[in-house]
């Protein structure tokens, strides 16, 4: 290897490396935002895995049920879909009300 590629390679590697340390000191730098910016959703998280005990246990109980009674189950299934979507265009209607 000649004298001036190695050259070029050491100064394309202190280049990189340059580049690394500035990369890493922006990252640094946006962190304190980044998790301003995520707290709500972390304040979120935790709150579901307080209840991921509940979560498993409902699962269970449901998978159960569904086994020994699976029209019902749907027929609540569908129940719970048309109120969750009733639920969301109520929602949605009053906030466009309240809009105006």
């Amino acid at each position: 290897m000649s004298k001036s590629k190695r050259q070029l390679l050491a100064e394309k590697k202190l280049r990189l490396v340059a580049d690394i340390e500035q990369q890493r000191a922006e990252l640094s730098a946006n962190k304190q935002d980044w998790l301003q910016a995520t707290a709500p959703y972390d304040r979120a998280w935790q709150t579901l895995m307080t209840f991921r005990p509940i979560f498993i246990a409902a699962t269970g109980l449901i998978s159960i049920i569904s086994l020994r009674h699976p029209n019902r189950f749907i027929s609540l299934s569908k129940k719970a879909i048309a109120t969750w979507g009733l639920i969301r265009t109520l929602k949605s209607s009053l906030n466009s009300i309240n809009q105006k």
